[in-house]
């Protein structure tokens, strides 16, 4: 099972690798191999043989314990609401859609589901949609993203990573800006254990007061 801080790479890249890698088992038998008589053991050693001991076989035991390890993949959509507060938006809820490769690993030492959303062929032509609305503004964003929840010994919970292009437009009581401006650009967030924190840069796109361009950031927690 990897380990935390690869789940998402390891999973959701490794999984649509995995699933274009495939290929038929070889039609061709196997070639007949000649059957040859065991040598002929000569008396004087065929005697001496019955006073040694008989040799003892060897089992690998790790041969016959390897872990079996299985894995789903399909497609896959999962939606996740959140709460939190940020700039320029303030108190805000947010609600996510991720649609891509959904993939499902198990094996003796836990489980992990994880969704892989990027625009590709392997990662069923995915992507991430949110829209967030809040007490100084709304936005909404288009990107892509991945997600996976962990059950493992070491560590239970969901940790992703995203990155989508954004649009907001300020109202009421905006952090850092005045109302009634468009602002565009880029933003990541990470997350982990139901916790996320999100980073950017947008610039006004509309409107002549307040910022030219700002500093977006956010705190927030997946429900």
């Amino acid at each position: 099972m990897p380990r935390v801080p690869w789940v998402v790479v390891t999973v959701c890249l490794g999984g649509a690798a995995w699933a274009s890698a495939v290929q038929e088992p070889s039609a061709d038998p196997p070639a007949a191999v000649a059957e040859q008589p065991p040598p002929a053991i000569p008396p004087s050693e065929a005697a001496g043989s019955a006073d040694q001991p008989a040799p003892t076989a060897v089992v690998d035991s790790a041969s016959t314990s390897q872990a079996r390890t299985e894995i789903t993949l399909d497609k896959a959509t999962h939606v996740t609401a959140g709460i939190g507060f940020s700039g320029p938006l303030g108190a805000a809820a947010s609600l996510r859609i991720l649609h891509g490769l959904g993939a499902d690993v198990r094996d003796e030492d836990g489980r992990v589901k994880a969704i892989c959303a990027v625009p590709i062929p392997h990662c069923a032509q995915g992507f991430l949609l949110q829209a967030d609305a809040g007490s100084g503004g709304g936005k909404l964003s288009l990107g892509v993203g991945a997600r996976a929840h962990v059950d493992e010994e070491d560590f239970r919970g969901t940790v992703g990573v995203a990155l989508r292009a954004s649009l907001a437009r300020t109202w009421g009581s905006p952090v850092g800006t005045e109302p009634g401006l468009t602002y565009l650009g880029p933003e990541l967030d990470l997350s982990i254990v139901r916790f996320n924190v999100t980073l950017g840069v947008l610039w006004r796109v509309s409107g002549h007061a307040g910022a030219g361009a700002l500093f977006s950031w956010g705190v927030g927690f997946g429900l």
